[in-house]
């Protein structure tokens, strides 16, 4: 079975918008908070924490502050997996020290979730093309624009 990739620029609505801009910042924070655990954590004992121990030092933030519920369970674990990564790069010298205060312009959602609805056909004769709207858990919905060739699923979006 081939597996095809589609690529698009997604529209959102204005209150999209706001939701995804309060994720990215919820996310910064997060991202903050590894980085202020990891030195307070290094102070102590003298060691860094692994990719498991920050991925569940995600999760349980998350239980705890109800702002990082915001972001998906999925989500908050990526964001540990960036951390890790980045430090890991220091270390290695391939990248500067991990800074505070870090920001996001981009964040990885869940593989499950993602729907297409809505579809219909724009056009005429050979400019025929689908157009849909792109929804994840009733919390987000982009209206892909006219023109764009989409599949019968989607596993992930970036």
């Amino acid at each position: 079975m081939r597996v095809r990739a589609y690529r698009f620029r997604a529209y959102c609505s204005n209150t999209t918008a706001r939701v995804l801009k309060t994720q990215l910042e919820v996310a910064c924070k997060l991202y903050n908070t590894h980085l202020h655990a990891e030195q307070e954590e290094y102070e102590r004992n003298k060691t860094t924490m692994s990719k498991n121990e920050l991925r569940q030092l995600a999760l349980d933030l998350r239980k705890q502050n109800p702002e990082f519920q915001a972001l998906h369970s999925q989500v908050a674990q990526q964001v540990a997996d960036r951390f890790y990564e980045t430090r890991e790069r220091f270390f290695d010298g391939l990248a500067n020290k991990p800074k505070k205060p870090h920001r996001y312009l981009s964040l990885v959602y869940p593989q499950s979730g993602w729907k297409l609805s809505d579809t219909r056909e724009v056009g005429l004769g050979k400019n025929k093309k689908k157009k849909a709207r792109l929804k994840q858990n009733r919390l987000l919905h982009f209206n892909s624009p006219q023109g764009a060739s989409l599949g019968a699923s989607v596993s992930s979006v970036r």
